[in-house]
Parts: C-alpha cells; structure tokens; sequence
C-alpha cells in the first residue's frame, strides 16, 4: 500500500472503491504475542467496529520512502503491582548515564518486522531497568528478561496520543520481549512495527496524504464497512443512546411483571367464579331436596275419608254355608 500502489488504482479505475484509502488492522496472528486474532483489510473505507474513542490525524512523510510515520515524545513503563510506578526512559534522573533528555524522535510504521526498533539510549534505559539482554531466538534480535515482568509499556505520541503495549505481548512466556538490540552508531530508521500496529487501527488516505490513528478493538464479530472518502475523518461506530429502562432490561421486567400479574389476577378470577358456580350449584341441590322432603311429608299427614258404611256387611262366606 502507498502512493502508487498498483491495488488501489485498479480498484479505483474499475469503480470499486470511492478513493484512494485504505485501513488495516494487522491483528496478533503470531506466537508470541499471546494468541491468534484476525487482523482486517479494507479498500476505500474502514470498518467503524474496529476502532474505539478519538481518532487522530497524522500528516504524510512524503520525504520517505515509507510516508507513515510519527514522532514519539515519551516512553513510559508500568509495574501492575504498582499502577503508579510509571519510570519514563526518557527521564535522566532516573538513569542519570543520560546526560539530557532525549529529543522527540521520528518512527515508522511497518509490518516488515515484529519487534520495535527504538534509539540507542531508549533501548539501553529499556535494558537497565528490566534487565533485559541479547537474544536472537526469533532471528530479529528481540531482546530478553532475565526474569518475568507483568507490567505494560506505553509509547506517548506527540499529539498526545498513548499506546500501551499490554503485559502479554511486551513479555511472552519466554521472557522474549517486542523491543529490539539497537547498535549505539546505526543509522536505520526507527520503527513501530507489529507489536505496535496490534494495539492500534490505521486508516490511510493516500488522496489528502494523511493517515490516522485510533485504538483498536481486537475483536469483534461484527463488520461495520463504511466509505473512506478523501479529507474526511473516519468515526468509531456509536452505539445506540438507551435509558437505563433499556438498557438494564427494565421495560421487560415491567412488562413480564404486567403480563404475568395479569395472568395470576385471571386465574384468581376463574378459580373464584368457579367457587361461586360450585356454591350456586350446591344451593340449588340443597333447595331442591328441601323442595322434596316438604311434599313427602306434606303426603304423610294428608286425611282421606273412610268408606261408607252399609246396614248389612257383605260376607259373602257366610251366605254360602248357609245354603249348604
């Protein structure tokens, strides 16, 4: 990618993308930083769910060969035991074989290496106060602690922007550490590489030559492309503003408390109409054997008048044994 990348112009001569502008995250896809996490490419736009907070506009080197660089004025390390211990390496009190502070410097950014490439004195103060040493064992002269270290260090642009490298990429399971052996005379330009570009999402638009810089969000499920058009200023996606009603799910509760009271308070209904139908049932069970016992005692206590009476009873077996 850059200014003449062949990539770009055919995408924009083929009306694929809206400008020259590109974003990249380059994730942590190695070994030594603390596990694998995609990184991202997007071409004339940026996936406003990659990044979070303020972004910060840089201006092209264009008397470099690589136009994307910064100036670093401060470097800091902090112990996690002690979140109030930050001993910068550019304090000469604190490593007095400094004789003045050192001046702002100028960093690349590059993927072409992992490690960061930072002046002599800084690297050396890096040295002294962790106690690091040579090493090669990844074949890019990565320095190594003699002992572990479970702090973080931060590089502090001069715009004020700081990135902090966290305690899992700045000293891996190895003790091997992003920070790279400087020789004191070399004249090789300074870099913020890999490990740098893990902590941070860059969007370049070659067309204003200006690039900018935000935190990255390393992972998210969710890929929001939006358009980079040229001399506009890339926004982080915004959530949605939600009152703590929402937000907290009150409006459901409230809701569940609603639909739910409303199905007790029928079942209490139910259940007391079914009391009353049952009582009322009841009642006219009792009214009717009531009903019953009257008219079987009314039938019980009823006078019936007796037979006549004749002169002569009628014995009809008497007459015949008269006869006989």
């Amino acid at each position: 990618m850059g200014f003449d990348s062949t990539v770009l112009q055919s995408l924009v001569a083929a009306d694929l993308i809206a400008a020259k502008t590109y974003s990249l995250y380059i994730g942590q896809g190695f070994d030594r930083a603390g596990g694998a996490v995609n990184g991202s490419n997007t071409f004339g736009g940026y996936d406003s769910g990659r990044f979070t907070g303020s972004v910060h506009q840089y201006s092209m080197n264009t008397a470099r060969l690589n136009p994307l660089t910064v100036r670093v004025k401060d470097i800091y390390i902090t112990d996690s035991k002690d979140v109030n211990s930050n001993v910068s390496l550019f304090d000469t009190a604190k490593f007095p074989s400094m004789k003045s502070t050192p001046n702002v410097f100028e960093a690349e950014l590059t993927t072409d290496q992992y490690p960061l490439s930072l002046p002599y004195e800084i690297t050396q103060n890096f040295m002294t106060h962790l106690g690091a040493e040579k090493d090669n064992y990844w074949g890019d002269n990565s320095l190594k602690l003699k002992n572990g270290f479970s702090g973080t260090l931060s590089i502090v642009l001069e715009d004020g922007f700081i990135v902090t490298i966290p305690a899992e990429v700045l000293v891996n399971a190895s003790n091997i550490t992003p920070i790279q052996d400087r020789e004191e005379g070399s004249n090789a330009p300074f870099y913020l590489s890999a490990a740098f570009l893990g902590q941070v999402y860059v969007m370049a638009d070659f067309e204003a030559q200006q690039f900018y810089l935000a935190e990255a969000v390393q992972k998210n499920n969710a890929v929001m492309p939006v358009t980079f058009c040229p001399r506009s200023t890339p926004q982080a996606y915004q959530r949605p503003k939600q009152s703590a009603w929402v937000s907290q799910g009150l409006i459901g509760a409230v809701i569940g408390g609603v639909l739910g009271g409303a199905g007790v308070a029928i079942c209490v209904w139910c259940f007391v109409l079914g009391c009353r139908r049952r009582r009322a049932e009841k009642k006219e069970e009792r009214d009717m054997e009531k009903a019953k016992q009257a008219k079987f005692t009314q039938m019980e206590i009823e006078e019936f008048d007796a037979p006549p009476k004749t002169s002569t009873p009628f014995f009809p077996w008497k007459h015949r044994l008269a006869n006989s």
